[in-house]
């Protein structure tokens, strides 16, 4: 059904366009001056420059989409209303960035919270109104006939908007005076686009509330995907597509302000440097999208998706082996990640809206926007600690192993014969085991580490590369952590999205925490201490919190042992469940290991800390209520048969 609002917008597509333009725009420039702002305002250390920028960028991420999610049901009946809020954050927030140091001082707050609050509503905003967008746009026809030529034309105005006009704006040698005009550019962005929209949909805005929008709920969404191979290839590759944008926005230009002082250059010109290598990069995703469309019209999306993967891999893998920003040669991978991320982009969208069915087209595009939010969160802040911990390298590579394991998936697909035939139908159905992917994921940091030793070498108790063991040792750990919490986080994940199903997941996410924490154990004792039990000893009564990782490595050794079939038959049920109530105590133990470890400068250990006190804290009270039921349901039993008999059971006889 065509509302009046859809009917409006079908007859002036130019707003999509050009609002999608504005709004890639708008966050393309405050990403990337980012950098540049925070130093030359904050004096932000360049040791630290890429923890705290990725730090920045994934908590105001992170607390944007939380925002989008919890208001997106106000936002579906309201879509023009909610698209006019959105942009109207994005106007507020664009406009208290650059003088949030100022703010800071007049109302007593830190300059540096006042610009974090000012990301936020720019996060929020561009989330929301991207959401929005897609919907709308996939909304336009009740058919999907169109669907090529609608995502490739907004595709086409988001690089215009993010990555063209910002490499362009990016040329200008940025002293403190041009860099706060250059971000005045956002502030009018996002105020064109809110007065394109407000004087184009006034005359159509009904007086009365619009009809519900259609909405499938998350779990039809998850049987969806479920049903169909190219669906998991699409949403696992739009968890990297999103964050590489991003990615190569923010951590190039960093890796290039790194090297203004080597060569004797001013860090704007080393912005300005970035951001005509970036405009390159548009050119090149502007220029491929007319191939993949045509190669896509012609056959499988699925190889087009494996070759568009296999093309990014390389160019980050590439550009991770490069020395010199500044150096020629960084064209040619800059060149191959445009060209890569164009048909990634243009694939997975495509085939994320032709295969879903009408009504559940909002929610799928809402569920791929989510993974792509998720994959900036989780990329971008992994990313950020390895440009300080290890090089600044060290983000491409990351991405570049997500991109070639992702092509390892698509070639596997094709192998086994799940491939599309030249009028896009599939040769074979097969509906495919979620783990194969799930497996895949859960190996990329470990392949990712050992990747880096065996391309620079190493010698024990020194270091690889320029990879310290000490960093090894942190890394490990950290993932460790990070699989007991995301098993921790599980089964509240399960209930929350009603899929039952998913538990089946839930064993395999835990070995893999026992995994890394077994890799963290060996690399201390083996790698950075050589076996010298004398130093290990010393060491551990030096720093008394190891003595917390050890208990929890132990009854983690318990949970994995009796995680086998035959050992949990002899334990029995109810002994089984009671050693595995430890699960627990050991998040506890580890969350004050890391606690005590862990620099306390950007707040990381109390988020960690939090988050475990939240997750044990819901399942407690998960166990309590299951306990209350069979009570109630007791008790309702004795009072329906007291009933029956006439008699009180209260009463004694």
């Amino acid at each position: 059904m065509i509302t009046p609002e859809n009917n409006f917008l079908a007859k002036n597509p130019g707003i999509f366009y050009l609002t999608s333009a504005l709004g890639s725009l708008v966050m393309a420039i405050t990403v990337g001056l980012q950098p540049l702002f925070l130093d030359e305002y904050f004096s932000i250390a360049f040791e630290e420059s890429g923890t705290i920028n990725a730090h920045l960028l994934v908590m105001t991420q992170l607390v944007g989409l939380a925002l989008t999610i919890s208001l997106e049901p106000v936002a579906q009946a309201t879509k023009i209303k909610a698209l006019l809020t959105a942009f109207l954050f994005v106007f507020l927030g664009s406009l208290l960035a650059p003088f949030s140091h100022l703010f800071g001082v007049t109302i007593g707050l830190g300059g540096l919270l006042v610009y974090y609050i000012s990301r936020v509503m720019v996060a929020y905003g561009a989330e929301m109104s991207q959401w929005q967008l897609a919907t709308l746009v996939l909304e336009r026809f009740e058919c999907q006939t169109h669907t090529h030529k609608l995502l490739s034309s907004m595709m086409v105005m988001v690089v215009v908007g993010a990555m063209l006009v910002c490499g362009i704006l990016l040329q200008i040698p940025l002293t403190k005076t041009k860099l706060i005009l250059v971000m005045v550019v956002p502030i009018l962005a996002a105020l064109a686009a809110l007065g394109m929209i407000y004087a184009a949909s006034r005359p159509m805005m009904p007086s009365d509330p619009p009809p519900p929008a259609k909405n499938g709920g998350f779990d039809k969404v998850i049987d969806v995907i479920s049903a169909d191979a190219r669906l998991q290839l699409s949403l696992a590759t739009a968890f990297f597509v999103r964050a590489d944008f991003i990615a190569v926005n923010l951590f190039f230009s960093l890796w290039c302000i790194s090297f203004a002082d080597l060569l004797g250059i001013t860090r704007g010109a080393a912005v300005a440097h970035a951001g005509w290598l970036l405009l390159i990069t548009g050119f090149a995703l502007l220029g491929s999208i007319p191939f993949w469309q045509s190669f896509m019209a012609r056959s499988s999306r699925i190889s087009a998706l494996g070759i568009a993967l296999s093309i990014g891999a390389m160019g980050f893998l590439l550009l991770s082996r490069i020395a010199d920003p500044f150096n020629g040669p960084v064209l040619i991978p800059l060149i191959m990640i445009g060209v890569g991320h164009s048909g990634c982009l243009i694939a997975s969208r495509i085939l994320a809206a032709e295969l879903s069915p009408t009504t559940l087209l909002g929610p799928v595009q809402r569920v791929f926007q989510l993974v792509g939010g998720l994959g900036v969160i989780f990329l971008v802040q992994s990313g950020g600690y390895y440009f300080d911990a290890v090089g600044p390298q060290t983000p491409f590579t990351l991405l570049g192993s997500g991109y070639l394991f992702l092509t390892m998936y698509a070639l596997w697909m094709v192998t086994h014969g799940i491939d599309e035939q030249a009028d896009h139908t599939l040769i074979k159905h097969q509906r495919l085991d979620l783990k194969p992917l799930f497996f895949m994921f859960c190996l990329l940091p470990v392949t990712w580490l050992v990747g880096r030793v065996l391309i620079t070498g190493y010698s024990p108790g020194s270091s690889v590369g320029q990879m310290p063991v000490g960093f090894i040792n942190r890394y490990l750990g950290d993932w460790a952590f990070n699989f007991l919490l995301i098993s921790l986080a599980w089964r509240p994940l399960s209930e929350l999205a009603r899929r039952r199903s998913l538990l089946r997941y839930s064993r395999m996410i835990g070995l893999y925490g026992f995994f890394y924490a077994t890799l963290h154990v060996m690399t201390y004792v083996f790698l950075e201490w050589v076996l010298k039990w004398d130093d290990i000893v010393a060491d551990i009564h030096k720093r008394p919190f190891i003595y917390l990782g050890l208990v929890a490595f132990v009854l983690l050794i318990a949970l994995s042992v009796t995680s086998i079939y035959s050992v949990r038959k002899k334990m029995g049920q109810t002994h089984w469940k009671r050693l595995h109530q430890s699960v627990f105590l050991i998040n506890i133990l580890v969350g004050l290991h890391f606690f005590f470890a862990a620099s306390h400068d950007n707040g990381e250990p109390y988020a960690y800390i939090g988050l475990v006190l939240i997750l044990i804290a819901y399942r407690i009270r998960e166990q309590k209520n299951k306990k209350t039921i069979p009570d109630k349901k007791s008790r309702h039993r004795r009072s329906v048969g007291s009933k029956l008999t006439g008699s009180n059971p209260h009463k004694r006889a």
